[in-house]
């Protein structure tokens, strides 16, 4: 994607579909593979900028533990720093389970697999099949014979969609506990607090 952030309408949407999966692991998963491509420009220029972590095995290996070990310690306080979510809610949500760990795997493929239409390569099946043997349905329907034209083309389109489905997110979640919602995939609601946002819910410990 060409602005990584974009992905989170996937993790999120994908979170809907099964209540039991992870928010917090799905949207750190989703970003991690795109970690790797200052890395590549920085010690690795001139080669391909996605690579092992946008490749299958690499999805299921180091994108993963990366997604668990950064869910479990820092996603809790940034978000609680920099949203305003309660840090125990937080912890709470992004202990290391099995649902957790899959979630954060499903978060990563679901970025290669996002990816793969709109890129001019993609090592997909590295190190098995070379990038440049992948190329995107997208880039190649709108390229008309030239790649660089038909992945600008692509990644507008996917900026597009990822763009709106990301304000319709927020717009669907305006009246709720929007921050809890956005980033922990449920929210307290507005009803069960006060002006100081201290919880008062019956079933509070």
């Amino acid at each position: 994607m060409p602005f990584t952030p974009l992905h989170y309408p996937a993790g999120y949407i994908l979170s809907k579909t099964d209540k039991r999966l992870s928010l917090p692991g799905l949207l750190v998963g989703s970003v991690i593979p795109d970690i790797e491509v200052p890395l590549m420009w920085i010690f690795f220029p001139g080669i391909w900028d996605h690579l092992l972590f946008h490749s299958l095995i690499g999805v299921f290996t180091v994108c993963t533990l990366l997604a668990v070990v950064i869910t479990r310690f820092i996603y809790p306080p940034v978000i609680s720093l920099v949203f305003g979510v309660d840090h125990a809610k937080l912890a709470e949500a992004c202990r290391v389970t099995p649902t957790m760990i899959v979630s954060c795997m499903l978060g990563a493929l679901f970025h290669v697999l996002v990816d793969i239409p709109m890129h001019p390569f993609n090592p997909t099946l590295w190190p098995w099949v070379p990038p440049n043997e992948i190329i995107g349905s997208v880039v190649l329907f709108f390229g008309e014979g030239s790649i660089l034209v038909g992945f600008t083309r692509a990644n507008t389109l996917f900026s597009v969609i990822m763009g709106v489905l990301g304000v319709l997110i927020l717009v669907v979640n305006i009246n709720k506990n929007l921050w809890e919602e956005i980033w922990l995939g449920y929210s307290t609601p507005r009803d069960n607090q006060d002006l100081t946002g201290t919880n008062h819910s019956s079933n509070e410990i």
